[in-house]
């Protein structure tokens, strides 16, 4: 049988910038690019229709621990065999410490969990209280969630008893919640009843705040018509946000150049722009303040340039970037093409890191994180 060594020797991969980062990173990156192969026999997980297997990763060095989700992808030079990740860069054999992470009672299976409530991260943890989504984008991750729910039957779009079990949870796991968790984030999927998602926000972070969470409460929703076309009602809305408990307002503008949104986001979301996330977010920046606004943009969907650009923009307006890597969850989403490699990935990293010391910024660091 081949040697783990000689494996990897048969997926050369030749890195410019390799450098620039240190080897953790470049295994990080790699990984969220490209996948990991399997080298072990003693890792499973069910195959669900057209999701992508995916497992959860904690890499680890010294001064560093960041946890990871990646696809299974047996062309990746990068390569796991349940202790460590390793590749063959530049010509020689490298290696990083990393182990499975399973969570018994969200993700018994070791497949990353993207149901109602999860871990996202180090001492981060997500409420996803509507599960299916109004709105279309070809890259988003809970294809594999609703996916996974069509073969299974699942019951998941009654999303009044979805709410209700978080709301029960709250008050069932009170103590880890207080105990383990920096942030806790509040996610729709979302809807188009913008009265209903409100109120859902609210009564969920006053149920937080009630059990005596005082860390971050952070909204994720996609900004909603009256709110991105009237003032008054967006700075009472958000208002409203904030009077509930809630410490940060986020949406995603995930892609900053127009021609590639209509390509890959449709529907009503399809007609927001990169300048409609701008004004909304000049005004969350005046209701929240400084660094509790938040958004994410999507690295590898659209030229560097353009993720860059958004990202200084954004920054410079007083939000919070939290960029993520794209990835893909189902199959027919690994035809959208990653527009740079890892070489790309890594100067895009690090003009992001030059951009959150230009703006000191805090660094959140999730399962998908570009930082």
């Amino acid at each position: 049988m081949p040697s783990r060594t000689d494996r990897a020797a048969r997926f050369p991969l030749t890195l410019t910038g390799m450098d620039k980062v240190r080897i953790e990173e470049v295994f990080r990156l790699g990984a969220l690019r490209d996948g990991v192969q399997l080298t072990t026999t003693d890792i499973r997980f069910p195959v669900y229709g057209q999701v992508v297997p995916r497992i959860e990763l904690e890499l680890t060095g010294p001064g560093f621990a960041k946890k990871i989700t990646v696809r299974v992808n047996q062309d990746s030079p990068f390569m796991f065999d349940g202790d460590q990740l390793s590749a063959h860069l530049n010509g020689q054999q490298h290696a990083i410490a990393s182990t499975q992470f399973i969570d018994g009672d969200r993700a018994p299976t070791g497949m990353y969990n993207f149901g109602l409530m999860r871990e996202n991260g180090m001492r981060s943890f997500v409420f996803d209280y509507h599960t299916y989504c109004a709105f279309s984008c070809d890259f988003c991750f809970k294809e594999s969630e609703w996916e996974i729910l069509a073969l299974q039957g699942g019951a998941s779009s009654n999303y009044t008893s979805n709410f209700d079990a978080c709301l029960a949870y709250v008050d069932a796991h009170a103590e880890e919640i207080n105990q383990n968790y920096d942030i806790i984030w509040l996610c729709t999927g979302s809807i188009t009843n913008e009265k209903l998602e409100l109120e859902r926000h609210c009564l969920l972070a006053t149920a937080l705040r009630k059990v005596g969470y005082t860390g971050g409460i952070y909204v994720s929703q996609v900004i909603p018509d009256r709110m991105r076309r009237d003032a008054a009602h967006r700075r009472d809305y958000l208002t409203t946000l904030r009077e509930a408990g809630i410490s940060r307002f986020n949406s995603g503008v995930e892609i900053v150049n127009n021609e590639y949104r209509q390509r890959y986001v449709h529907g009503y979301k399809g007609t927001l722009t990169f300048d409609d996330y701008t004004t909304v977010f000049a005004d969350a920046v005046d209701v929240f303040g400084r660094l509790e606004v938040g958004s994410c943009l999507l690295a590898g969907i659209e030229p560097a340039d353009d993720t860059l650009r958004g990202l200084e923009t954004i920054a410079d307006l007083g939000v919070c970037p939290a960029p993520t890597v794209l990835t893909p969850f189902v199959v027919r989403q690994m035809d959208i093409p990653f527009q740079y490699d890892l070489d790309g990935l890594i100067d895009v990293h690090v003009g992001f890191n030059t951009i959150i010391d230009r703006y000191e910024l805090p660094v959140f660091s999730g399962v998908f994180s570009l930082a």
